[in-house]
């Protein structure tokens, strides 16, 4: 029995090491030319490029709702870091005081807090791209590979929410919610 605690916790001491250095390796890179972040001045796009509209819009705690914020919940330092191959884009996104009613016992955004929306718009050659999202205040990184197709490409980026309570019984999956931060990103269908 040690020995699977042991395990689990080499593996849990090991994926964080993981997402913190792929932050660290994300904040670090200063790459050019990969891509180019769009804005009303854009030209038309070019033959062998695509657009990728990414979004990602998520709730945290406001600043105030704990002693010591080490996260920058409820602040502009909360961020979205975007890698494509080597090339960074730190994002801050629009912020919003919002107080949402408990629609039900398993809603997890009900409550007081700070809504974020993370939007960019970036073009890319066609082609296969590695593709890194990460919140460094929740240690949250997700890699994947992504085709860029030409014309328009979408990608909505999903928070999942830690759960509400750490000691979960087996076979019950637990309610989450904002306010424990982001466990991790998923990319919505």
């Amino acid at each position: 029995m040690k020995k699977i605690i042991v395990l689990f916790a080499s593996v849990a001491l090991f994926a964080g090491c993981a997402s913190t250095e792929t932050i660290k390796r994300l904040e670090s890179q200063n790459g050019q030319g990969v891509f180019q972040v769009l804005d009303a001045s854009t030209k038309p796009l070019p033959n062998g490029y695509g657009d990728l509209k990414i979004s990602l819009n998520l709730k945290t705690r406001t600043n105030n709702a704990v002693l010591i914020n080490t996260t920058g919940d409820g602040t502009e330092r909360y961020q979205l870091l975007i890698g494509i191959n080597g090339q960074t884009q730190r994002l801050v996104g629009k912020m919003a005081l919002e107080s949402s009613e408990y629609r039900g016992s398993r809603d997890p955004e009900a409550g007081t807090g700070v809504r974020y929306i993370f939007e960019t718009t970036v073009r890319l050659p066609v082609g296969l791209h590695t593709m890194t999202f990460a919140l460094p205040g929740d240690g949250v990184v997700l890699e994947q590979e992504w085709e860029i197709k030409p014309g328009e490409n979408r990608i909505v980026l999903q928070p999942v929410y830690r759960s509400k309570n750490p000691h979960q019984r087996i076979g019950f999956s637990g309610d989450t919610t904002y306010y424990e931060g982001v466990k991790s990103l998923l990319i919505k269908g």
